[in-house]
């Protein structure tokens, strides 16, 4: 695992609060370092001219770097044991965050909805998918919830089996069930309509089973104490994960990406998953 920070990026939403619980907590189950981060730009204001910065210090950075220290100052208190710096990045929220998450191994980010619907924001959308490291998207969930399974979609692929890795790690660290999904769609069903994804059996499934089963013994072994369940269903594999997220506490997801934009493209079962899972995502990516 990488040596770096924990980089928990805020914006002084509703969500915030949730973001840094479930960052520190992260922070705190691999024993890192935090980093608390918030992007700030002079605002623009727009004339029959064009655009212009307006004149004179508006303070726009020392009250983001007030806000972070506040922050970190309730975290400290909360998380003792955590080493944590707080500081005010300047730039577009996107490029601001990519630069600030080198060298870190997650960054966390809320989730912000948009109007359409979705449960992504554009600006987090962005982030997952071009991060040059692991991202957890953080969205709410009930307090007195009781903590579910680590979802994981499993296909074979290179980038699926990185997400696996990762995932068996997430859920050690939770004392939870990891759960192994291999999931193909019907040709009457391409795209998963029905409301629960139909289980295979074991006889029909074939070789598809029998490999997702060897997978989750190799995890057992590599990970002794390690609850892992198997489930081989039929079902399109964004919307087996979707609705599996309803009762997770996470779910990961692989990052695919070629040439030269290796692990920077996120894969349309990751978007979607993204965009409509309930749990958290976590979008895990290769070493480079």
């Amino acid at each position: 695992m990488v040596d770096g920070p924990v980089v928990i990026a805020l914006d002084g939403g509703e969500h915030s609060a949730t973001t840094l619980q479930w960052g520190l907590a992260e922070a705190e189950r691999r024993e890192a370092d935090v980093l608390l981060v918030r992007a700030w730009q002079e605002p623009y204001e727009v004339t029959p001219w064009g655009w212009y910065a307006p004149l004179g210090a508006l303070g726009v950075d020392v009250e983001a770097q007030g806000y972070l220290d506040a922050q970190k100052a309730r975290a400290a208190a909360r998380y003792p044991r955590l080493r944590i710096e707080a500081r005010a990045i300047q730039g577009a929220v996107v490029p601001a965050l990519l630069a600030v998450a080198e060298g870190a191994q997650l960054l966390v980010i809320g989730s912000s909805g948009r109007a359409d619907g979705s449960r992504l924001g554009s600006a987090t959308g962005h982030v997952a998918a071009h991060a040059p490291v692991p991202v957890a998207v953080v969205r709410d969930a009930p307090a007195d919830a009781p903590a579910g399974p680590v979802v994981v979609g499993v296909d074979g692929s290179a980038a699926s089996l990185v997400a696996v890795r990762t995932a068996a790690r997430a859920a050690l660290s939770r004392d939870v069930p990891l759960v192994l999904v291999h999931a193909r769609p019907t040709v009457v069903d391409p795209y998963g309509t029905h409301d629960t994804p139909a289980p295979v059996p074991p006889q029909e499934a074939g070789a598809a089973h029998h490999a997702v089963a060897r997978l989750a013994e190799d995890l057992r072994d590599e990970h002794p104490g390690l609850r892992v369940e198997v489930e081989v269903v039929e079902d399109h594999p964004a919307h087996a994960l979707v609705t599996l997220s309803r009762s997770s506490d996470l779910v990961v997801v692989g990052c695919r990406g070629l040439g030269a934009f290796r692990g920077m493209l996120l894969g349309s079962v990751s978007h979607d998953v993204l965009r409509n899972a309930s749990s958290s995502v976590l979008v895990s990516r290769s070493a480079s």
